[in-house]
């Protein structure tokens, strides 16, 4: 059983918790009182996160803390990430609809008619949480920046979940980081605004990837404004050890951006690849720049890493969280002097 007795009836047990001590509301004359309007009987949907939150099981709380970051996950990928079993990542996920802190939708699109369930935090449950995680507020609030379609995150999360799958602890070759799209664009005050920047350790050797997954919609400019912006942001008057790499859906995708890539002596180094390869082998998988093809091992490095390899249910580990907001872009000191 995934969730005890004690801990299945402390939520629904918190809701007479949560109504007022009395019935009576007094107005401004004692001797007016009044009946208070009557509740809804479906409670559960009105209870606020902090109220709750510690009858939660610890995977539920840590899902919804990632959530808070990545904005978007389907059962399939919640397993991965915490519960194990897709079975009971459908039966969390339903719970959590449930109590009002996720609300499930069908996302699709034109490149994905058709689509998939999917999960997201709702209004409430955010503003809540957020105060859970910063209760005196956030230091510096990050500005809002809109977020993608859910198809387009749920395309980006596909390749955090190859990596997470075909992670090889043993021999220290898988992401260490991903800093989903909307923390990694508050990062450089929207100026840049990657799909997700991954942290790869190969071996003891630390490579920064940013990702830009492009499922083929961005026409006209779009594509050489960003790869100009790039450019502009981590330019210099030497190569930069970090790479942008464009994860497209056909070769002849590939092709097309290419043709806009033109090699630099600086700044980052621009490449591409079919998100087929990627998913099939995400260190082994080869890269290209339009000159040579390179696999995601044989990246350039910014430095030395020792961190531990994210595996599947890495958020079993407290510590893992970290790994997914902007806490994860201060370890990597060659992002530091662009960071706002």
């Amino acid at each position: 059983m995934d969730e005890p007795v004690v801990v299945r009836d402390a939520v629904p047990n918190a809701v007479p918790n949560n109504r007022d001590v009395s019935r009576v509301t007094p107005s401004a004359t004692p001797k007016r009182a009044q009946r208070a309007p009557s509740r809804k009987r479906d409670t559960l949907r009105y209870l606020r996160a902090g109220a709750i939150w510690t009858a939660l099981p610890v995977r539920d709380q840590r899902l919804l803390l990632w959530l808070l970051q990545a904005d978007v996950v389907t059962a399939q990928l919640a397993a991965l990430l915490v519960y194990g079993q897709l079975r009971t990542a459908q039966r969390r996920l339903a719970r959590l609809s449930e109590y009002g802190l996720v609300a499930g939708f069908w996302a699709a699109g034109v490149q994905r008619p058709r689509g998939r369930y999917a999960y997201v935090l709702t209004t409430a449950a955010r503003v809540d949480i957020e105060r859970l995680v910063w209760p005196d507020g956030r230091a510096q609030r990050a500005i809002a920046l809109p977020a993608s379609p859910p198809i387009h995150q749920l395309a980006s999360h596909d390749l955090l979940a190859a990596f997470l799958t075909r992670a090889d602890a043993s021999r220290g070759e898988g992401l260490v980081a991903w800093i989903p799209e909307r923390p990694a664009g508050e990062l450089f005050g929207g100026y840049v605004r990657p799909d997700a920047i991954a942290g790869v350790r190969v071996g003891g050797r630390a490579i920064v990837l940013f990702i830009e997954r492009d499922l083929g919609t961005e026409r006209g400019e779009v594509l050489p404004a960003k790869i100009r912006r790039y450019r502009s942001l981590f330019g210099g008057r030497s190569p930069l050890a970090l790479s942008v790499g464009f994860v497209v859906e056909s070769g002849r995708r590939e092709r097309s951006i290419q043709n806009q890539l033109r090699p630099s002596p600086t700044g980052p180094r621009m490449l591409t690849i079919t998100a087929e390869r990627l998913a099939a082998d995400p260190i082994g998988a080869h890269w290209a720049d339009g000159l040579t093809s390179i696999p995601t091992r044989g990246l350039e490095a910014f430095g030395d890493t020792d961190a531990s390899v994210l595996t599947a249910g890495c958020l079993a580990d407290p510590d893992t969280l970290a790994a997914f907001d902007d806490r994860a872009a201060q370890a990597m000191s060659v992002l530091r002097p662009h960071l706002r």
